[in-house]
């Protein structure tokens, strides 16, 4: 079976790849390469797979934290290689013998539930490039076949993350919310949520270019933020020309950068959730842009004073992607898939993923014809 792979220099002497790719990224030259791993065992019948399910993978994606966990991998001393991948979509080749509700030939993808009375909560995997996975049956879903394996490979996390937030933010109707990072993956499938049910949307975003695709998806406005200029006075225009004084609500993946540029434009007794920060690995020279805001003692302080309500969220529930699958389905929340690359396209696939600028959306790896020659061997 194939898998996508990242390492540092001296591993990569080390594995024969089926396609390979070089790049430096944050001052460490990082290697991706394409690698035949052993098949995955699963007996179908024996009772350590019983609740299990062996999925073969057709497309698969990564996330933005993902960087993080591969640039520790380039830089480790004692070498290895990580396998990448947090997204994927799939067939079922085998269900174990307490699987009642899949069978071989359903479309999967992963269901990345964090309730915590599930024996385990979190993404279904954080290999989800690696062509079979042996996966819990209760951290997939099925999706339709109207929806493409790419498209699938690119839903879940963002889908889940964002419906989570909606859901926890409980916005009043004709509340006006700032989703910030407008072309983040999150944010754009939080602008789908929100439209959906006919919020007035507010994206802030540093790139004037995708202002008319944000506009398309159905934003009131787009308010610019520069790195060669203050943002307060930026935000404090925007209000005043949307006749508006401050933001209800704020939806913020990013949660270093954009707090304490916008706790002072959120109304008294107003929402501010957020479901990551940006700074998840060393940067080699400080960001002005990044740095730029209140003092947090002061953002604190602010926060109190307001009565603001600071919510933190990670991934949602099963819930919450079944929702988001079903306003898909009904066509009204559009899929951000920015490119879709292949075998020989890894070299695209990495620039894509990790260093373009303008992506909108995300990028997807997808297999082409066959798959692993043995199903079920042992490894």
């Amino acid at each position: 079976m194939r898998a996508l792979v990242a390492m540092g220099a001296a591993t990569a002497h080390h594995v024969r790849a089926l396609e390979a790719y070089s790049t430096p990224l944050h001052g460490s030259a990082v290697h991706f390469a394409l690698v035949e791993r052993p098949d995955t065992a699963f007996d179908e019948a024996g009772p350590a797979h019983a609740g299990d399910v062996l999925v073969r993978v057709h497309a698969f994606s990564c996330n933005y934290r993902e960087k993080g966990r591969l640039l520790q991998a380039a830089r480790r001393a004692e070498g290895g290689y990580l396998v990448l991948g947090s997204e994927f979509a799939g067939t079922v080749l085998k269900v174990g013998s307490a699987v009642e509700d899949l069978r071989p030939g359903d479309r999967v993808f992963g269901d990345g539930a964090v309730d915590a009375t599930l024996a385990h909560p979190g993404l279904s995997t954080q290999r989800a490039s690696q062509e079979l996975q042996v996966l819990p049956r209760a951290k997939l879903m099925r999706f339709p076949a109207e929806m493409s394996f790419a498209q699938a490979a690119a839903f879940g996390v963002g889908a889940q993350t964002a419906y989570s937030m909606v859901r926890r933010l409980r916005p009043a109707r004709g509340a006006h919310i700032a989703v910030t990072a407008a072309t983040s993956n999150t944010s754009l499938f939080v602008i789908g949520a929100l439209v959906a049910r006919g919020h007035t949307v507010h994206a802030l975003t540093t790139s004037a270019a995708a202002v008319p695709q944000l506009r398309a998806l159905g934003v009131r406005d787009c308010c610019v933020l520069t790195r060669s200029e203050a943002a307060d006075p930026l935000l404090q225009a925007y209000l005043a020309a949307q006749g508006i004084e401050k933001f209800d609500a704020v939806v913020d993946p990013f949660m270093d950068i954009y707090l304490r540029k916008l706790v002072r434009h959120l109304r008294r007794d107003g929402s501010y959730i957020t479901c990551g920060v940006y700074q998840q690995f060393s940067e080699e020279a400080p960001d002005g842009f990044i740095d730029q805001g209140l003092p947090l003692a002061e953002v604190f302080s602010l926060i109190v004073r307001k009565n603001i309500s600071l919510i933190g969220n990670n991934l949602g529930t099963t819930g919450d992607l079944a929702e988001a699958l079903a306003d898909h389905c009904a066509g009204r929340l559009p899929i951000p898939l920015d490119t879709v690359t292949g075998p020989d396209g890894l070299a695209d696939f990495v620039q894509r993923t990790w260093l373009a600028s303008g992506r909108h959306g995300k990028v997807v790896f997808e297999y082409g014809p066959g798959g692993p020659a043995n199903m079920g061997s042992e490894q």
